[in-house]
């Protein structure tokens, strides 16, 4: 909320006016009513990327819950602040947002979940869980010693260590697995990201060993499961290439519950079809739908699942997303730093 002299907290509030297109959950939208006061609030249904607020809501808005930017986005005048209701925000590279708006992502509100799928597929490839099931239907008997392997004592690696790496290393951890971290920066605590458990920051999954990129031949090579957790921007597309496949030993495991670009296409199919690497379980597809004509569900060392990781049907994605907008609106109020801020440089918006 900006500042503006002689105006008193209640004079600012009023001055504001909330467009929620997000489903209501009942007791977070009470929540922000209470902390909105006589601020004006507005819900209206989730709209895609072609459709546009109705023009007196986007001239008066001045904080927006959505997935994304409406068409129209240079008539959001008054727009100071928009909550994504997504923790990727690749939807709004190349529009005109004007770059003095605050965009905040819903990070933190899907990571367990995630996680937890993180860790069923490195159990179901570890206990060959897709064999397991066959053989049922089949009625054998079939006590294979490769059905009863541990998961213990193996190395996971984390090509981005943010909220998502961070809770999925957790249970890797409780697990008994050794953590490793791919990383631009020095991996540290998440500072100024949500957190539903309000964990304190000290309280973060330091791991085993941590590689810059220009050790990334060797942070590959020592793997037996490699997680992709990394959002998709210009610098990431592509960025597990032919030559990271090729440095993975050949029993590792690829997850990707982030975003298929990230991966390249082409040098992935391939690693999997020659038996380069053991496997791979699909969260995220370059092209979704995945089509039932699509290769990738015949392959027999893949797990596709549809994008239900983390996803709108998660247990509590509802509720913990309106107590995201929740805290960031009382912030917002009182002129306090947001949580999940998403740097502008980032955001690729486009030229208005």
């Amino acid at each position: 909320m900006q500042d503006v002299p002689g105006a008193t907290h209640e004079e600012l509030t009023m001055a504001e006016h909330l467009v929620v297109a997000q489903p209501v959950d009942d007791d977070g939208l009470r929540r922000v009513r209470d902390l909105a006061g006589g601020a004006r609030i507005d819900i209206v249904a989730p709209y895609g990327a072609g459709d546009r607020l109705p023009d007196e809501l986007a001239r008066t808005a001045t904080v927006l819950f959505a997935d994304q930017c409406p068409a129209g986005v240079e008539d959001l005048t008054a727009l100071r602040w928009l909550q994504l209701g997504s923790a990727g925000y690749a939807q709004l590279a190349g529009q005109p947002l004007r770059p003095d708006v605050a965009v905040t992502n819903a990070s933190g509100v899907n990571d367990v979940p995630i996680a937890e799928w993180c860790l069923l597929m490195m159990l179901t490839f570890r206990r060959r869980f897709p064999t397991m099931l066959a053989e049922q239907r089949a009625r054998r008997w079939n006590r294979d010693a490769a059905f009863q392997a541990e998961l213990r004592g193996s190395r996971v690696g984390f090509v981005g260590y943010g909220n998502v790496g961070q809770e999925a290393a957790r249970l890797a951890r409780l697990a008994g697995l050794e953590i490793w971290t791919l990383t631009r920066s020095a991996p540290g605590p998440r500072t100024g990201r949500f957190d539903p458990f309000d964990r304190p920051e000290s309280d973060w999954p330091e791991p085993d060993r941590a590689f810059g990129f220009d050790q990334r031949a060797d942070f590959y090579a020592g793997l037996d499961y490699l997680v992709v957790a990394t959002p998709s921007t210009s610098s990431t597309q592509g960025l597990v290439d032919a030559a990271a496949l090729a440095a993975l030993p050949s029993h590792a495991v690829l997850l990707n519950p982030a975003r298929a670009q990230v991966v390249d296409e082409p040098a992935l199919r391939d690693a999997l079809v020659s038996g380069a690497i053991a496997g791979a379980a699909l969260d995220t597809h370059y092209r979704s739908p995945l089509d039932p004509a699509d290769p990738t569900w015949d392959l027999p060392n893949v797990v596709v699942t549809p994008h239900i990781s983390g996803s709108t049907g998660s247990t509590y994605f509802r509720p913990r997303l309106w107590e995201l907008f929740g805290r960031n609106l009382a912030r917002h109020l009182a002129g306090e730093p947001l949580l999940n801020l998403i740097p502008t440089a980032e955001l690729e918006l486009g030229r208005r």
